[in-house]
């Protein structure tokens, strides 16, 4: 429900392109920090969710939290059908489809999802390639509505409640963008958040409790705040810091990758303390759930190694087989992950969720989840 994807994952922060010329005076120290109880270590199997015929290949990029998973299924780049959105709920199988608009791509880039079966994402324009903010409504995908004046949208996250959060430019070079909501008690309408630094800022998650994870680019360094019902506040900057890539928010809880002084890449923990953290051994952090359970990608060197986290402290390893390949991307509030999987060799992208099945002892099971002890 409140992963961030979309315009803060891809867009390039300007600290970076000005290089490393000096650095960040430090506020905090992201530290390891107390580590929670490890959960008994369990064996993750995977299913895979069902695709309709003809369709090539699949992922899960967002869930709701209670069984449901939403993502987009690929009939083939020159197909008619594209890519398209689509939710797995209570056994159904729910085809959104893209936007039925010829100025628009036929694929939808879906980044939320929420307990009422709401998927939120963009889709790009054919002449441009800047994208349009996207919902899903009366089984199909419909843009979002703009502020005057803005050239391009995108949607990067939904609660439960309706609210959906993201940003907006009125400019072609990009070069600023602000936070936008789409308020779930009026509907049909937008609004810009206030409160925050005149900078390029982008909306990234949103939490159950209306608070609002923002990305703050300025010319020179980055920030991300915490906003609310028009005030917003800073959050406590690792030491270093430089470029954050926004990660997720949930139940208080801040995740994000973090770039310091030379070029070194770190993922962070800000509890409920508002207190930064590093994430054992995390490379690259995906999401994370109302109970702090964290996936993303560890860092071992040869990138197939994939974890689940409590809190800052690494609990289970996924890996790549000779059989099959995996990624994870999603951690649902009902303690499953999720993402894709592909058989080896030559396979397609497979939408699939994993589940925490028994109590392992030690050691890899046969399914590729190995546990820690």
């Amino acid at each position: 429900m409140r992963r961030t994807n979309g315009l803060a994952r891809v867009l390039l922060p300007s600290v970076l392109v000005a290089g490393m010329l000096g650095t960040v005076t430090p506020a905090a120290t992201a530290s390891a920090g107390p580590k929670p109880a490890e959960p008994a270590a369990c064996t993750w199997k995977p299913a895979i969710l069902p695709m309709p015929a003809g369709a090539l290949a699949g992922e899960v990029d967002a869930a709701d939290g209670s069984g449901g998973y939403a993502g987009t299924i690929s009939y083939g780049a020159n197909s008619a059908k594209g890519g398209r959105a689509v939710l797995w709920k209570n056994g159904r199988f729910t085809d959104y489809g893209n936007l039925a608009d010829p100025a628009y791509r036929k694929w939808v880039t879906v980044v939320g999802v929420n307990r009422s079966g709401t998927v939120v994402g963009s889709v790009d324009r054919e002449g441009d390639g800047f994208p349009s903010a996207v919902r899903s409504s009366n089984g199909r995908i419909k843009r979002l509505p703009e502020l005057p004046g803005a050239f391009a949208s995108t949607a990067e996250g939904v609660n439960d409640r309706g609210d959906i959060i993201g940003a907006m430019t009125d400019t072609e070079d990009v070069a600023k963008w602000y936070p936008v909501i789409w308020p779930a008690d009026k509907p049909g309408t937008v609004q810009k958040l206030t409160g925050l630094p005149d900078a390029s800022v982008v909306a990234t998650g949103i939490d159950e409790d209306g608070t609002v994870l923002v990305d703050v680019e300025h010319e020179v360094g980055e920030e991300l705040y915490l906003w609310k019902g028009g005030t917003a506040r800073k959050l406590a900057a690792p030491d270093n810091a430089q470029a954050y890539i926004p990660r997720g928010i949930a139940n208080g809880r801040v995740i994000a990758e973090v770039t310091s002084v030379g070029n070194v890449t770190r993922s962070v923990l800000w509890d409920r303390d508002g207190q930064p953290r590093a994430v054992e051994r995390g490379a690259d952090i995906r999401d994370i759930n109302r109970d702090g359970q964290l996936v993303g990608r560890t860092d071992d060197p040869s990138r197939q190694e994939f974890g689940v986290w409590q809190g800052t402290a690494l609990a289970a390893t996924l890996h790549r087989t000779d059989e099959s390949g995996l990624e994870l991307t999603v951690s649902s509030d009902d303690g499953t992950i999720a993402g894709r999987s592909w058989r080896i060799p030559g396979g397609h992208d497979e939408p699939t969720v994993w589940t925490c099945s028994g109590v392992l002892s030690t050691g890899q099971d046969t399914d590729g989840g190995t546990a820690q002890e």
